[in-house]
């Protein structure tokens, strides 16, 4: 029976052959995906759990420098809204640790940059960038320190004598080697095992439909094997041979296409930087998985296809209609609903709800559970309300088979529910972060400086002097030493002026500690607060006032967008040009004045964030990149689910051809006929066109109104009170209206087909 089955499956003819093809075809595409899907989510647990050295934390220096360890200095800065991540480091004795990408500390005066950022430094003029670093390059980092192809990192080589006296810098003996602790890691790595079983079940439907392909004409020869003596074991042993064989030379096609489209897929750049190629793979684990599992998938489909033969050799010939869809298939969606939406009820801007991913997942089988039930209800409504013969016979086929014809668009379906609800949540969650006056400032450049008043002077003269750049200085006016003294003996902070201080109201300010200028109460001017009007206005009459400015300092924009200054504030009536400066904010004309502007900060006010991760004061950045910051991580969630939604309609496009095709196919006789008794090829078209328009027409609408309807709820639970409803956006419509399109164009594609199969000059069955 095996000979048997390998010849009936790769030598009975043209049909057959075509069939193998067009299987083998289909479970390739799926497994493309899916190993594209495992890839991904390969890519990013191995970035997700990578040492962090950054994280590396020390003690202060000693005054007699140790002869071992290193001096360590870690921080942040950025250029063009991407992050770059700055290591100073001074060896201080010849077994000093070494970060991880190089083999030995960079040298007094040199550094090592990733390749990404050698090669800005080698394109981008040095007052944007390159002379934030002293030094010449002396080298790359290589891919152990690195998140991906894109990161920015450089290690800057000091003297210990030099790096010694930078603020911040710590004495370290041993580097870091744990993983990094990202407050988002379980939420992405959820995120991905959402997006791989909303690929996993539409890849798997593909697969039982490539497997069922023409299955009425298989079962006829099936039948026929019985009839002349084939036990119910050889028909199940030739079905599976055909399944595995088509299948498992589809899953190696898809292997095979994998490979050569990976380093296209290492550049998308799904979740910021694109990975590294060699991080992007299955693992041999998931290589083997997909060669064994896809045919077993496949085998298990072809033998279920097939189980009216192998029970009676007339089961083909004794068909009846199945009993219609039970109520019953509606309890896992309401079920999978219940969860979901309790889930949802609870979750807050701290954490999701433990009970919305199950309540998901069972929400999507639900929805495969339920789809012929609601295509039988579709089917007796259009019937019963539509006129024509198309329409008979479209409806009546569908409410003789509503479980076949749903099983062609339920990836449709699926993708429909998943764009709908990232659609919906995503601007929900951006809500929340976002502000209207944060747009205003987004070009504003936010520096803490913490300078004496001649060099802060000296440094808004030279920002001033970058063309493109207005600078917006705000000067301290009571030391935060003062501030918690005032509070301590009841009055009110910032009462005080800056003639009541001493000198310039610097009497308790030391030249050179940046700690000590950095804080407390500033005094601004009102000219600047007139230039930069959504950050509060001074009282009529004043020239400048005093205030607290700590909110502007905030990562959250919902902080530090709100007005710092009011009318209730007090006049300062001192002469700012001589207080100590704080913190500027400088207006940029364009993206290469913003550059030039943190560069000259960079080299005459560096901020430093000695520490590891968490390390403040923040380096200078807009206040657009704030908020580009915290919108980032539910961009690149929207990323990953319109890719999977996308991957989606992909899959469902594949299984829809392959059903329509495979119908065409089944039902040649029967269509034929039709045609020879005077029916319209046209009239056929149209019961074709309808088949796959009911069904999906009628659960994407409820798929979509359960989607729509549940975000909205997370939407009410997450945005802040006010916050307009979110519509669904132009990428929406845009994916959902182009899967759409191009599954009817699947479908139209077929209809050529329909016209040559059934010539009446061609009647002629087996």
């Amino acid at each position: 029976m095996l000979r048997l089955g390998l010849r009936l499956t790769l030598h009975s003819g043209r049909e057959a052959m075509v069939r193998l093809l067009i299987t083998a075809a289909a479970v390739a595409a799926g497994v493309v995906l899916l190993l594209g899907v495992l890839a991904e989510l390969h890519a990013y647990q191995d970035n997700a759990y990578r040492q962090c050295w950054s994280c590396t934390t020390g003690s202060s220096v000693p005054a007699a420098l140790p002869a071992h360890g290193e001096l360590w200095n870690d921080s942040v800065d950025y250029y063009q809204g991407q992050t770059l991540s700055r290591l100073d480091v001074a060896a201080l004795g010849p077994h000093a640790p070494v970060p991880p990408g190089i083999s030995k500390l960079p040298a007094p005066g040199t550094y090592y940059a990733s390749p990404a950022l050698a090669a800005l430094l080698k394109t981008v003029p040095a007052d944007q960038l390159g002379d934030r670093f002293p030094g010449k390059l002396a080298g790359t980092i290589g891919q152990a320190a690195l998140h991906g192809t894109g990161d920015l990192v450089i290690y800057v080589g000091y003297t210990p004598a030099a790096l010694s006296k930078v603020d911040g810098t710590q004495w370290v003996t041993s580097i870091f080697t744990g993983a990094g602790q990202q407050v988002w890691t379980a939420f992405f790595k959820d995120a991905f095992y959402v997006g791989l079983l909303a690929v996993l079940l539409p890849v798997l439907v593909l697969i039982s439909t490539a497997t069922r392909l023409a299955a009425d004409r298989r079962e006829e020869r099936f039948a026929a094997l019985r009839l002349v003596g084939g036990t119910p074991g050889d028909i199940r042993l030739v079905a599976t041979i055909e399944a595995v064989v088509s299948s498992f030379a589809g899953a190696v096609l898809g292997t095979v296409i994998f490979l050569a489209v990976r380093p296209v897929l290492a550049g998308a750049a799904l979740l910021g930087t694109p990975y590294f190629e060699s991080e992007l793979t299955p693992t041999v684990t998931g290589y083997v998985a997909i060669l064994l599992i896809v045919p077993a998938a496949a085998a298990v489909a072809a033998l279920f296809a097939l189980r009216r033969v192998q029970i009676s050799p007339l089961g083909v010939s004794r068909r009846a209609t199945p009993s219609p869809p039970g109520l019953w298939r509606l309890t896992v969606l309401a079920l999978g609903l219940g969860l979901y939406v309790y889930g949802l009820s609870v979750t807050t801007r701290n954490g999701i709800g433990k009970v919305t991913y199950p309540g998901l997942l069972l929400t999507m089988i639900g929805l495969v559970i339920a789809g012929p039930l609601l295509t039988a209800w579709a089917a007796r409504l259009f019937g019963g309300s539509a006129n024509g013969s198309s329409v008979l016979l479209a409806t009546r086929r569908l409410a003789d088979n509503p479980r076949g014809a749903f099983r062609s668009v339920t990836g449709l379906v699926l993708a429909v529910f998943l764009g709908t609800m990232v659609g919906t949540l995503v601007p929900a969650v951006n809500a929340t972060e976002g502000t209207p006056a944060a747009g205003a400032l987004s070009n504003i450049l936010v520096g803490s400086v913490g300078l004496s008043a001649p060099a802060g002077q000296k440094l808004i003269s030279g920002i001033s002097a970058v063309p493109g750049a207005t600078v917006y200085p705000l000067y301290l006016s009571q030391p935060v030493d003062q501030v918690k003294q005032a509070k301590a003996q009841g009055a009110k902070p910032g009462a005080a002026n800056g003639r009541n201080s001493g000198p310039g109201g610097q009497a308790t300010v030391q030249q050179g500690s940046a700690k000590t200028l950095t804080g407390g109460t500033v005094a601004v001017s009102c000219a600047t607060m007139r230039a930069i009007a959504v950050l509060g206005t001074c009282a009529p009459g004043l020239t400048a006032v005093q205030t607290d400015d700590s909110s502007v300092f905030d990562d959250n924009p919902l902080d530090n967008t709100k007005p710092f200054v009011s009318t209730a504030d007090a006049a300062y009536v001192g002469d700012l040009a001589a207080l100590p400066l704080q913190a500027v904010l400088v207006r940029t004309a364009s993206h290469a004045a913003l550059e030039r502007v943190r560069t000259y900060l960079a080299v005459n006010a560096p901020p430093q964030t000695g520490g590891g991760l968490g390390a403040s004061p923040t380096p200078p950045r807009t206040f657009g990149e704030t908020l580009d910051i915290r919108y980032a991580n539910a961009n690149a969630v929207e990323k990953i689910m319109f890719a999977a939604v996308a991957l989606t309609l992909i899959v469902a496009g594949c299984s829809l051809a392959v059903a329509a095709g495979g119908g065409l196919v089944d039902r040649k006789r029967p269509f034929t006929l039709l045609r020879v008794s005077g029916t319209p090829v046209g009239v056929l078209s149209k019961v074709v066109l309808l088949e796959a328009a009911i069904p999906l027409a009628a659960a994407t609408v409820l798929t979509a109104a359960i989607a729509y309807g549940t975000s909205l709820l997370a939407f009410v639970r997450l945005a802040p009170v006010g916050t307009a409803i979110p519509q669904l956006g132009r990428d929406y419509y845009t994916l959902m209206g182009a899967g759409l399109v191009v599954a009817f164009g699947v479908i139209t594609l077929t209809l050529p087909l329909l016209r040559r199969m059934t010539a009446p000059g061609g009647v002629r069955f087996e």
